[in-house]
């Protein structure tokens, strides 16, 4: 879809509809535009010179056949994030284009030892991010918070230098007023990387008090997801095989623990065979708590509103999915009275919408 002028009538509500996104990778946001002209300012080769050249090298396509290739994409990506101005630059376009389809509020990702260098430590990775997000909020309104993601290729000490910048910029009653560090994440390729040989830092956020989510679950098994529970973690990113362990499954609707579900991503990635063999509408019947979200807008292509849209194909009405929508605040890792604040803002939002005359097929 390239236009609302090409949307359908529900795609419009679906793009109107207030929204939130809890797991979008800041990498993954990347403009092919931004990508050109970064590399330009920087004197990097790219394989193509002109955004349609490009495009290819830099979305992954739906013959993607793993996760490791999905991820090996990054690779072109991150020498061209290795400097503030970089970094300042896609997390402002990053609300902008949360903006243009409403979502209202993001917590958006990254490893800050993916950019970091001798001379560009991670603190000033997390500084000009939120310096972008902050320039984000101003111009278009959009309410953020960053989740410091850990790397599962990472070594101990690497992984180390993140979660100590994680501590100093972490403020746990950071809300709306201005965008802050606000929790912890493990990502990367957890086939070869187990979740357990991180506890350690789980353990030291939960005493700290930080949120913690971790990518689990999204490969085939659940080793890693049940790993993640026993840590106490807050949110699971993925979890898409959750449905092959019933006593797990049982667990996380027990906890009420969320689901950050990105339904194309896993459908690119081979986490699931197809979109109709998503698993969203089973979670979400069976009563597992999710979220829809991006996860890598840039690389696979999508927007918010397009995963709605999907989520639509799989059986979700218009009214279910503003249910997930308002659900979505109650997940953020953000103080309770900001959260009461935001959802009361959704609540009188999506009344307005239901007022209006319907135009879904």
């Amino acid at each position: 879809m390239s236009g609302a002028e090409r949307e359908t009538p529900m795609e419009s509500e679906l793009r109107a509809l207030p929204k939130t996104d809890l797991h979008c990778h800041l990498d993954g946001s990347l403009r092919v535009e931004t990508a050109l002209e970064l590399a330009a300012g920087r004197k990097l080769k790219l394989p193509a010179d002109t955004a349609d050249e490009l495009r290819p090298f830099l979305t992954v396509a739906p013959t993607c056949a793993s996760l490791k290739e999905f991820l090996d994409v990054f690779q072109l990506i991150y020498p061209l994030l290795r400097d503030s101005s970089a970094l300042e630059r896609i997390a402002y376009e990053l609300c902008e284009d949360c903006s243009a389809e409403n979502i209202r509020h993001v917590e958006v990702r990254f490893a800050p030892l993916l950019q970091a260098r001798s001379k560009f430590p991670p603190e000033e990775v997390i500084e000009a991010v939120l310096r972008g997000l902050s320039r984000g909020l101003a111009d278009f309104e959009v309410t953020s918070g960053v989740i410091i993601c850990l790397f599962r290729s990472h070594s101990a000490r690497e992984n180390a230098a993140a979660f100590r910048a994680l501590k100093r910029f972490f403020k746990p009653g950071n809300g709306l007023s201005s965008p802050g560090v606000v929790g912890m994440d493990l990502a990367g390729d957890e086939a070869r990387h187990p979740t357990m040989e991180f506890a350690d830092f789980f353990d030291q956020a939960r005493r700290l008090g930080i949120p913690a989510t971790c990518h689990a679950g999204e490969v085939v098994g659940t080793e890693n997801l049940k790993a993640a529970i026993s840590l106490d973690v807050r949110r699971i990113g993925h979890g898409t095989h959750l449905f092959e362990d019933e006593q797990l499954l049982d667990e996380v609707i027990r906890r009420r623990v969320p689901l950050e579900v990105g339904i194309t991503s896993n459908v690119r990635t081979k986490s699931v065979r197809s979109l109709r063999a998503h698993p969203v509408r089973r979670f979400f019947e069976a009563g597992v708590p999710i979220t829809l979200n991006t996860d890598d807008r840039g690389i696979i292509g999508i927007d918010l509103t397009h995963e709605y849209r999907a989520a639509a194909e799989l059986g979700f009405s218009f009214e279910e999915l503003a249910g997930l929508s308002l659900a979505s605040v109650d997940h953020l890792f953000l103080p309770e009275a900001d959260r009461r604040r935001l959802r009361a803002s959704f609540q009188a939002e999506i009344a307005r919408l239901k007022k209006k005359p319907l135009r879904r097929p």
